[in-house]
């Protein structure tokens, strides 16, 4: 056996040993002495092989037991692991559902508190709109029922104005004797001349106007 230090890298700080056999290295091609040598096949007696097998099954029921024994720690160790990680874990989880269900029900008062706040602001407002609401319509009613009063009152006074059957035939005498006369017009500046058939005197006025004409 020869030891050989090798550094990979410079910059590694780590050291490799490689142990080498005595025959040279696989990458090499075979020797030209030795491309058509066949190697003789070693003679193994009868006895020698049964030792060898029984050796050899011997060390393979070992490994075998040891690799079980290793195996079936490993999974005592990993479901003691297992069952102290799912305690753990129901513990933490049941603590995180404490808190959470904790943290719901602060937030759920919170969110009540700021929806009883606006409800009563919302019927507060609601109220005063009503109200103006109301006042409006009280401020329209009484002044619809003021004109409804105050048109009454003028077809009252207006109804003592009114021909009836009673006085049709004072009224007829009163047209006959005083006639109306429509025609009659009126200049740039507002005056008004009246009909001829009119009755009455005009004004001094118009009646200088009328004479110089």
């Amino acid at each position: 056996m020869i030891s050989q230090n090798v550094f990979l890298k410079r910059s590694w700080p780590m050291l490799v040993q490689c142990a080498e056999a005595h025959r040279k290295p696989r990458w090499l091609p075979v020797a030209k002495s030795k491309i058509y040598r066949i190697p003789k096949r070693p003679v193994v007696s009868e006895e020698e092989r049964l030792e060898l097998l029984r050796i050899n099954n011997n060390y393979k029921t070992q490994m075998r037991a040891i690799r079980r024994f290793y195996y079936e720690e490993m999974i005592k160790e990993k479901s003691t692991k297992e069952s102290a990680s799912s305690e753990m874990s129901i513990r933490l989880e049941a603590e995180d559902w404490a808190r959470c269900v904790e943290l719901n029900e602060k937030w759920n008062a919170e969110v009540a508190a700021e929806r009883e706040e606006r409800r009563k602001i919302q019927l507060a407002e609601m109220e005063e709109y009503a109200l103006a609401h109301m006042e409006v319509k009280d401020r329209e009613l009484k002044e619809r029922i003021e004109k409804a009063t105050k048109e009454i009152k003028r077809q009252k006074e207006l109804s003592e104005t009114f021909i009836t059957p009673e006085n049709l035939d004072e009224a007829i005498e009163y047209a006959i004797a005083n006639p109306t006369d429509y025609n009659y017009a009126i200049d740039l500046r507002g005056k008004k001349y009246v009909g001829t058939e009119t009755p009455g005197s005009l004004p001094k006025d118009e009646k200088r106007t009328n004479s110089s004409v």
